[in-house]
């Protein structure tokens, strides 16, 4: 104790030095952590913002997550406004709500009715207390789909879980407003394109897009005498759709019962075919091909003949 006492009495000013040098340390050393603490927490604010509503949005929202590009300024922040509200009727207990922001064509194919909407849409995907995010998946031709993520309000539940529902919803004007395609459901295209020879007569009504396939509707006549059959399904490439740089697509004729394929003397009926066309940027189908058509009884005896093609340009 002598010692550092001697020590101290011969070395003040060094030693109040060093305690100085450790104390302005300190209080830097402070001041720079609140620094960075509160630059995190304005870098946070900005990228994620989160609502009294359990409703989680990011300011990259616009950027489209397949081919990187954003949304326009012009939409940006309408689009996300609407989704943003959707959602948050869904996980505010207000599907009635949500419901009026359906779009016209995913209430005619899929939800007639808001009780169909609430059962099959809303109950099946909002149970117990949920939070979502979004983000642009693509945006060409005037197209804007999202994904959306819905999860457990961790807050809430005070657990945590890297399970969550994917859902994908496309944005389109319906009747001047924005309204929202839903379950991966891009929208409907008028297309009234025909084509006809000696045998059969085939109009091209509409296509349905769906994020991994479209379905065609088709009003198709047997103009003989004899019954026809529209594809034998003994093979699976038999039927199929041509895009614009000559890739082919498949029909999933399984999907259609044998009826839907059998033609009466003078039939005419409305069928509803799906193609493996996912949907991306650019796509733009060129022609419907038919190249396993064959005259019913002459099947029959056997079914080795060969098929006729016919062909439906869409433009």
């Amino acid at each position: 104790m002598h010692k550092l006492l001697r020590y101290y009495n011969q070395n003040k000013l060094k030693v109040w030095m060093i305690v100085l040098a450790i104390v302005l340390g300190y209080a830097l050393l402070q001041v720079l952590n609140s620094a960075i603490a509160n630059q995190n927490t304005e870098e946070e604010n900005k990228d994620q913002e989160t609502t009294s509503n359990n409703v989680v949005s990011y300011r990259n929202e616009s950027e489209s997550m397949v081919s990187g590009e954003k949304v326009s300024s012009l939409y940006s922040d309408e689009i996300g406004e609407v989704i943003n509200q959707f959602f948050t009727y869904c996980v505010n207990n207000e599907p009635q709500r949500a419901y009026d922001m359906v779009a016209n064509d995913t209430k005619q194919l899929l939800y007639p009715t808001e009780q169909l909407f609430e059962k099959n849409y809303y109950e099946n995907k909002f149970a117990g207390n949920k939070q979502f995010s979004f983000q642009s998946w693509s945006s060409s031709d005037g197209i804007f789909t999202y994904q959306v993520r819905i999860f457990d309000n961790m807050l809430a539940t005070g657990q945590t879980s890297d399970n969550y529902i994917e859902e994908y919803v496309t944005v389109t004007v319906d009747a001047g407003s924005y309204k929202l395609n839903l379950n991966s459901y891009i929208g409907r295209k008028q297309l009234n394109v025909k084509n006809e020879d000696d045998n059969l007569s085939i109009q091209v009504a509409t296509v349905d897009r769906y994020l991994d396939y479209e379905v065609y509707t088709l009003n198709i006549q047997n103009k003989t005498d004899r019954s026809i059959i529209l594809d034998t399904r003994r093979d699976t490439d038999t039927c199929y759709v041509v895009d614009s740089l000559g890739n082919k697509f498949e029909a999933v004729l399984y999907e259609n019962k044998s009826e839907d394929l059998e033609f009466s003397p003078k039939e005419m009926k409305t069928v509803q075919i799906r193609f493996s066309d996912a949907y991306r940027e650019g796509l733009q189908i060129k022609s419907i091909n038919f190249t396993d058509v064959v005259d019913s009884e002459e099947y029959s005896l056997n079914n080795e003949i060969e098929g006729n093609s016919f062909k439906v340009d869409l433009y």
